[in-house]
Protein backbone atom coordinates (compact mmCIF):
# COMPACT_ATOMS: atom_id res chain seq x y z
CA UNK A 1 0.00 0.00 0.00
CA UNK A 2 1.42 3.54 -0.56
CA UNK A 3 1.85 6.13 1.68
CA UNK A 4 -1.06 8.42 -0.22
CA UNK A 5 -3.60 5.17 0.23
CA UNK A 6 -2.30 4.73 3.70
CA UNK A 7 -2.96 8.43 4.28
CA UNK A 8 -6.15 8.67 2.93
CA UNK A 9 -7.43 5.35 4.25
CA UNK A 10 -6.47 6.95 7.81
CA UNK A 11 -8.52 9.96 6.84
CA UNK A 12 -11.53 8.21 5.83
CA UNK A 13 -11.76 6.48 8.88
CA UNK A 14 -11.40 9.67 10.99
CA UNK A 15 -13.89 11.07 9.21
CA UNK A 16 -16.04 8.53 9.59
CA UNK A 17 -15.54 8.07 13.23
CA UNK A 18 -16.43 11.73 13.42
CA UNK A 19 -19.91 11.50 11.84
CA UNK A 20 -20.51 8.19 13.51
CA UNK A 21 -20.46 10.12 17.05
CA UNK A 22 -22.02 13.46 15.55
CA UNK A 23 -25.09 11.94 13.57
CA UNK A 24 -25.66 8.15 15.56
CA UNK A 25 -24.74 9.85 19.19
CA UNK A 26 -25.41 13.77 18.54
CA UNK A 27 -28.02 15.97 18.89
CA UNK A 28 -29.85 17.55 15.67
CA UNK A 29 -27.28 20.50 15.78
CA UNK A 30 -24.47 18.62 15.13
CA UNK A 31 -25.43 17.09 12.13
CA UNK A 32 -24.82 19.20 8.84
CA UNK A 33 -20.90 18.44 10.35
CA UNK A 34 -21.75 14.77 11.14
CA UNK A 35 -23.74 14.66 6.98
CA UNK A 36 -20.07 16.48 5.51
CA UNK A 37 -18.22 14.13 7.32
CA UNK A 38 -20.13 10.91 6.28
CA UNK A 39 -20.17 11.96 2.78
CA UNK A 40 -16.08 12.81 3.09
CA UNK A 41 -15.77 9.68 4.39
CA UNK A 42 -17.59 8.11 2.13
CA UNK A 43 -16.06 9.94 -1.22
CA UNK A 44 -12.34 8.46 0.27
CA UNK A 45 -13.25 5.23 0.82
CA UNK A 46 -14.48 5.30 -3.13
CA UNK A 47 -10.89 6.23 -3.80
CA UNK A 48 -8.87 3.33 -1.73
CA UNK A 49 -11.51 0.88 -0.44
CA UNK A 50 -13.20 -2.06 -0.44
CA UNK A 51 -16.58 -3.18 -1.55
CA UNK A 52 -16.96 -3.82 2.52
CA UNK A 53 -15.40 0.04 3.28
CA UNK A 54 -18.20 1.56 0.79
CA UNK A 55 -20.76 -0.46 2.08
CA UNK A 56 -20.48 0.87 5.38
CA UNK A 57 -19.58 4.17 4.10
CA UNK A 58 -23.29 4.20 2.75
CA UNK A 59 -25.04 2.62 5.53
CA UNK A 60 -23.62 5.99 7.71
CA UNK A 61 -24.37 8.46 4.89
CA UNK A 62 -27.57 7.09 4.15
CA UNK A 63 -28.52 7.32 8.00
CA UNK A 64 -27.20 10.68 8.05
CA UNK A 65 -29.46 11.63 5.00
CA UNK A 66 -32.47 10.11 7.23
CA UNK A 67 -31.68 12.10 10.04
CA UNK A 68 -31.75 15.37 7.86
CA UNK A 69 -35.03 14.51 6.44
CA UNK A 70 -33.51 13.56 3.16
CA UNK A 71 -35.46 10.18 2.65
CA UNK A 72 -35.19 9.33 -0.79
CA UNK A 73 -31.56 9.78 -0.94
CA UNK A 74 -31.25 8.02 2.51
CA UNK A 75 -33.23 4.90 0.95
CA UNK A 76 -31.36 5.11 -2.26
CA UNK A 77 -28.01 5.15 -0.33
CA UNK A 78 -29.03 2.34 1.72
CA UNK A 79 -29.92 0.16 -1.07
CA UNK A 80 -26.02 0.38 -2.51
CA UNK A 81 -25.22 -0.20 0.46
CA UNK A 82 -27.21 -3.60 0.46
CA UNK A 83 -25.78 -4.32 -3.14
CA UNK A 84 -22.08 -3.86 -2.00
CA UNK A 85 -22.44 -6.07 1.04
CA UNK A 86 -24.26 -9.05 -0.74
CA UNK A 87 -20.94 -8.77 -3.01
CA UNK A 88 -18.73 -8.67 -0.28
CA UNK A 89 -20.63 -11.52 1.07
CA UNK A 90 -19.89 -10.89 4.77
CA UNK A 91 -23.58 -12.02 6.83
CA UNK A 92 -23.11 -8.81 9.16
CA UNK A 93 -22.53 -6.37 6.73
CA UNK A 94 -25.50 -7.29 5.32
CA UNK A 95 -27.44 -7.33 7.81
CA UNK A 96 -26.21 -4.05 8.89
CA UNK A 97 -27.39 -2.98 5.24
CA UNK A 98 -30.81 -4.03 5.76
CA UNK A 99 -30.62 -2.47 8.78
CA UNK A 100 -29.80 0.96 7.21
CA UNK A 101 -32.42 0.63 4.52
CA UNK A 102 -35.68 -0.40 7.11
CA UNK A 103 -34.20 2.87 8.61
CA UNK A 104 -34.02 4.91 5.46
CA UNK A 105 -37.56 3.58 4.60
CA UNK A 106 -39.53 4.06 8.35
CA UNK A 107 -42.74 5.63 7.37
CA UNK A 108 -42.97 4.14 3.64
CA UNK A 109 -44.88 0.98 2.60
CA UNK A 110 -41.86 -1.14 2.37
CA UNK A 111 -40.68 -0.51 5.99
CA UNK A 112 -42.07 -3.82 7.30
CA UNK A 113 -40.79 -5.70 4.67
CA UNK A 114 -37.40 -3.94 4.74
CA UNK A 115 -37.75 -4.68 8.90
CA UNK A 116 -38.45 -8.34 8.20
CA UNK A 117 -35.41 -8.35 6.03
CA UNK A 118 -32.83 -7.05 8.77
CA UNK A 119 -34.11 -9.44 11.58
CA UNK A 120 -33.84 -12.41 9.43
CA UNK A 121 -30.09 -10.91 8.27
CA UNK A 122 -29.63 -10.54 11.56
CA UNK A 123 -30.55 -14.01 13.17
CA UNK A 124 -28.33 -15.24 9.99
CA UNK A 125 -25.35 -13.89 11.58
CA UNK A 126 -22.65 -16.57 12.71
CA UNK A 127 -20.87 -15.05 14.93
CA UNK A 128 -22.70 -13.97 18.40
CA UNK A 129 -20.97 -10.81 19.01
CA UNK A 130 -21.59 -9.48 15.89
CA UNK A 131 -25.06 -10.80 15.82
CA UNK A 132 -25.47 -8.42 18.74
CA UNK A 133 -23.60 -5.50 17.45
CA UNK A 134 -26.07 -5.52 14.48
CA UNK A 135 -29.23 -5.95 16.67
CA UNK A 136 -28.20 -3.64 18.96
CA UNK A 137 -28.35 -0.99 16.19
CA UNK A 138 -31.48 -2.50 15.18
CA UNK A 139 -32.99 -2.56 18.27
CA UNK A 140 -34.58 1.30 18.15
CA UNK A 141 -36.57 0.46 14.91
CA UNK A 142 -38.24 -2.39 16.32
Amino acid sequence: MSDETANIRKLAIAAYNLAFELVVEGDQAQLLEGLEQAATSLNLWRKVGTDQNVSIGLWLYSRALAKAGAQALSIEAAAEAVRLAKLDGTDWLIASGYEGLARATQGTASFEANWALAAAAIDAIADVQDRALIATQFADLA
